[in-house]
């Protein structure tokens, strides 16, 4: 038997291309990467000069960045042509630590995790990644042709200098804008890891996530049973702590600021607002309110207090003490699930089913009720909440909409239109002309929005709502779902299918990943996709953009 492998080996090995060599070739050819690599390590010499690799390596690349301190890891795939083989991986540098962790998938993928050394200081490091195959461990010396080479590059930032704020509720920040405010280069955006809900309970979703510098924050989205929220380690996606709620009916997304995580459960008589220490994971409040069955976005922080819809009969917005989760207003009106208000510095704002509600943040006084004149269509559930834009420019759905489940996950099926109001004048606008599916982004007064039938995604005057520039994909793109990210240079929408970010210049797609989703953008750049077009898959994807 070991004689037919051997011989299958050869065999393979005067048939198949040279990916240790190809591989090289490719990173020579990046620009940027290419001097790094070759000045800090030498081109490495072929283990086999007359043998063809039959190992398959992805990506060719590995790309980390972390800030001063800070260890992180990736993932490299390898596929072998031949079964049954060992394989371990080896780095050309101290920059990396020794013995990557190599997990065999089936009898021919393989996953290793390669991580970055502890006490970097702050630079460029680089180098490449041996990937040698054997029949048995140790592999003291590689089969014909059962050689891989990776290159890697390392960025180090100094402390503090990798973060531009967090993704800390639904649209990113109290406003929902869903503007993250940094430059990104695609050509460096590169896989770092994936999670995946261990437990699938009835639904086995996972609702949009929240960051904190190093953590990003999970919650499960189940149809009653138990329920749990975690918080995972941005580096490698490994587990720092989770809080399991027993036999409660709902939990929706959770919220990041100041050192806490805050969660809401709603059912009928289990219905809280809940604050956990975002590093230990312990409890730190527990606040009750009104609410009957429904599901809600994830509670806003805006100045010391934490704000969150619900209502018992009917809908409206809870305020809290951030600190201590003491009860400061409640006010009501109109529809209770699934949304969120949004806050400035002053106000906060609620589209109550049939226009929009002003509310002093400190008091809960009513500011101003401006009407949506478009003949909204009425529903039970909203699915969206306001987003400020310009200085008292607010842009919200018209009506409501219907997902069909009992779910804080699950993307509502009606497009609808945007109506922006105007809130010194009292005035609605303006109404887009068509609907709209996705959750809308917004900066530098510019609205972006997907929309069906026709399939477009557009770049609409937050001034005027008149449509600037348009974007539609490929035919096997079928739909626009979930929310829109819009940064400095790029903008990020969803389709059925696939993720992908726009040059704001040239309005062309410049970087696709192959998984739709939820959207959320890190302040040290991490992209995390929360898998599913209408329902999740319960998978998180981690994408490094910096």
């Amino acid at each position: 038997m070991r004689y037919l492998k051997h011989s299958m080996a050869a065999a393979l090995a005067a048939c198949l291309c040279g990916l240790a060599a190809a591989h090289w070739a490719e990173g020579s050819s990046s620009a940027g990467m290419v001097a790094s690599v070759s000045a800090a390590t030498p081109k490495p010499a072929r283990a086999d000069a007359t043998a063809r690799s039959w190992l398959f390596a992805s990506p060719t690349m590995l790309q980390f960045h972390s800030e001063h301190g800070e260890q992180v890891s990736r993932q490299l795939r390898v596929a072998s042509k031949l079964r049954g083989i060992v394989l371990e991986a080896s780095a050309s540098s101290a920059s990396i630590e020794p013995n990557p962790a190599v997990v065999r998938i089936d009898e021919r993928n393989y996953a290793i995790t390669v991580r970055s050394a502890a006490g970097l200081a702050q630079g460029t490091y680089a180098g490449y990644i041996t990937v040698k195959a054997c029949y048995q461990a140790p592999c003291t010396q590689a089969l014909p042709g059962g050689t891989a080479l990776v290159g890697y590059q390392i960025v180090v930032d100094a402390d503090g200098t990798a973060t531009v704020g967090e993704w800390q509720t639904f649209q990113r920040d109290a406003g929902h804008s869903g503007y993250v405010p940094m430059t990104l280069q695609p050509a460096s955006f590169a896989y770092k890891w994936e999670w995946r809900r261990a437990t699938p309970g009835v639904l086995g979703f996972i609702n949009a996530v929240a960051t904190e510098a190093g953590k990003v924050f999970v919650s499960d989205d189940e149809y009653s049973g138990s329920p749990a929220i975690r918080a995972l380690k941005e580096s490698d996606g490994s587990l720092l702590w989770q809080h399991a709620f027993t036999d409660y009916p709902a939990l929706n997304p959770p919220a990041a600021s100041d050192g806490k995580v805050y969660v809401t459960t709603t059912g009928h008589e289990q219905t809280f607002l809940w604050a956990f220490d975002s590093a230990t994971g312990a409890p730190v409040f527990q606040s009750a309110f009104g609410a009957q069955w429904s599901h809600l976005l994830a509670p806003t922080v805006r100045d010391g207090r934490v704000f969150t819809n619900g209502g018992y009969y009917g809908g409206g917005v809870y305020a809290y003490d951030a600190a201590t989760g003491a009860s400061q207003w409640s006010m009501f009106s109109g529809d209770d699930d699934m949304t969120t208000p949004a806050v400035d510095g002053s106000k906060a704002y609620y589209y109550d089913g049939s226009g929009l509600r002003v509310y002093d943040a400190a008091t809960g006084s009513v500011q101003a009720s401006i009407a949506d004149p478009y003949d909204p269509e009425p529903d039970y559930s909203y699915h969206g909440a306001p987003m400020l834009g310009s200085p008292g420019s607010v842009v919200a759905f018209s009506g409501g909409a219907f997902s069909g489940r009992a779910s804080s996950s699950t993307e509502q099926y009606d497009s609808r239109p945007l109506v922006n109001y105007s809130i010194a004048e009292g005035i609605a606008r303006w109404r887009t002309a068509r609907n709209y599916l996705t959750q809308p982004a917004t900066a530098k007064g510019v609205v972006y929005a997907a929309g069906n039938n026709p399939k477009s995604f557009d770049a609409i005057d937050e001034a005027t709502g008149e449509v600037l520039w348009s974007w539609t994909p490929g035919p096997s793109d079928l739909e626009f779902h979930r929310n829109v990210v819009v940064t400095d240079n790029l903008v990020f929408v969803s389709t059925d299918r696939a993720v992908y970010a726009l040059d704001l210049a040239t309005h062309e797609p410049v970087w696709s990943y192959p998984a739709p989703g939820m959207l959320a953008i890190s302040g040290s750049g991490t992209l995390y996709i929360v898998e599913g077009a209408r329902e999740p898959t319960g998978r998180l994807i981690a994408i490094a953009l910096k």
